[in-house]
């Protein structure tokens, strides 16, 4: 089986395309989220906000936002590299 390619990640300028592809990825990341949260008995909470500003959010029943209780690390998403 071939593998496929890199593909470029730029953003998608038909509004209802973009509206499409938002909708499916936040479906298949709270997906992912679940599976975390059963596969590895991890606390996961996953907030999504739409362009229009809508929230959209998931957290296993194990895992609380309760005011006060902050995670004990911080992961950020590495800074893209532009091919120039």
């Amino acid at each position: 089986m071939a593998r496929r390619g890199r593909v470029e990640l730029r953003r998608i300028e038909d509004r209802t395309s973009r509206q499409v592809r938002f909708s499916k990825r936040r479906s298949g990341l709270f997906k992912k989220a679940f599976e975390l949260s059963l596969l590895c008995d991890a606390e996961v909470a996953l907030l999504v906000f739409s362009p229009a500003g809508k929230l959209y959010e998931y957290s296993s029943s194990r895992c609380t936002l309760a005011a006060g209780r902050s995670p004990p690390r911080t992961f950020f998403l590495p800074t893209p590299k532009h091919r120039g």
